[in-house]
């Protein structure tokens, strides 16, 4: 598992940026889902509204999986909400994240089938050993799902992380070799819910509610003027979560310490773009012959910074 793809994960599983970015795909950008009210998929604690006893089925293959429990207008909520991060362009993701869906549902049909123990023909609820058995038809046990029970919903969102178009399918149709419209009516469809920076208007970064909009927007830019977007935003601090996922997924490389919670841009840019000149005089000055010791001298009068920092430089990478 590369750098990316872990650093990318831990970023998404926090509830408050998994929460942001739902609320700005689902609902541009209210904020209908809240972070305490998710938790992450376990079926030793949650439970689910249908069949007996039946529990939500654990998904390991998700990238970031939670599920969703709110009320609201006076009714329990329950959704599963699960993300899928792309650094690069998945050609069959319509494919991909249609059979992650299918088989979260299949998952709930078995752990409901499991619930229920066994049909019997007398009553609509018995007690056998303490157990309450719910009577099944011989269709719905068959099925083992009964025709009251409903499957919670299961919504997934692919994060793209690249400045680049998406120019990959973003529906089943679209993967398909077929010009017979009638006959496509009768194909399922299915739809890749899709967060692209490149796709995502300005105006409509202010949309999210916490760093991750700044994040997307370095995003977006981070080949093409992203200095001049972050000196002219309003948010130009960003917690260490955000700064440590931008430098996984970016070629900025931020400078700030470690100590630091709250990171500011501007200067975090401002600090490696002086690093980087002083990486690059100190390799023309090694061309040219100076000595360790002219060099040292040069860059400490040149760029006004000291001694150590140089040094640090000066050390063979790894050292």
């Amino acid at each position: 598992m590369g750098v990316i793809d872990t650093e990318s994960k831990l970023y998404f599983s926090k509830n408050s940026i998994f929460a942001d970015m739902f609320n700005f795909k689902l609902y541009n950008g209210k904020n209908i889902i809240k972070a305490d009210e998710l938790r992450e998929l376990d079926t030793t604690e949650i439970s689910v509204p249908y069949g007996n006893g039946a529990r939500v089925p654990l998904q390991k293959h998700r990238d970031v999986l939670k599920i969703w429990s709110a009320m609201t207008d006076g009714k329990a909520v329950y959704v599963i909400l699960g993300s899928e991060v792309q650094d690069k362009i998945h050609y069959a993701m319509p494919i991909k994240n249609g059979l992650y869906d299918m088989l979260g549902y299949a998952s709930q049909v078995n752990e409901s089938r499991k619930s229920y123990k066994k049909k019997l023909d007398i009553t609509d609820l018995s007690i056998d050993d303490g157990t309450v058995r719910i009577k099944l038809t011989s269709a719905e046990f068959l099925s083992g799902f009964r025709k009251e029970d409903r499957l919670i919903p299961i919504i997934t969102l692919t994060i793209y992380l690249s400045p680049e178009e998406w120019d990959g399918p973003l529906d089943l149709h679209s993967m398909l070799d077929i010009e017979d419209k009638e006959l496509l009516e009768f194909v399922p469809n299915y739809r890749v819910n899709l967060i692209a920076p490149m796709s995502i208007n300005d105006d409509d970064f202010e949309k999210f509610h916490t760093d991750l909009g700044l994040a997307m927007k370095v995003l977006k830019y981070q080949n093409d003027g992203v200095v001049d977007v972050i000196q002219a935003t309003n948010h130009k601090k960003i917690d260490r979560d955000t700064a440590v996922f931008l430098n996984a997924v970016t070629n900025l490389g931020l400078e700030f310490e470690e100590k630091e919670a709250a990171i500011d841009m501007c200067k975090a840019m401002e600090d490696y773009t002086k690093k980087t000149e002083i990486i690059g005089a100190i390799k023309g000055m090694k061309l040219m012959g100076a000595s360790e010791s002219d060099i040292l001298t040069q860059i400490i009068k040149n760029f006004n910074v000291t001694k150590d920092y140089v040094v640090s430089l000066l050390k063979p990478q790894g050292a």
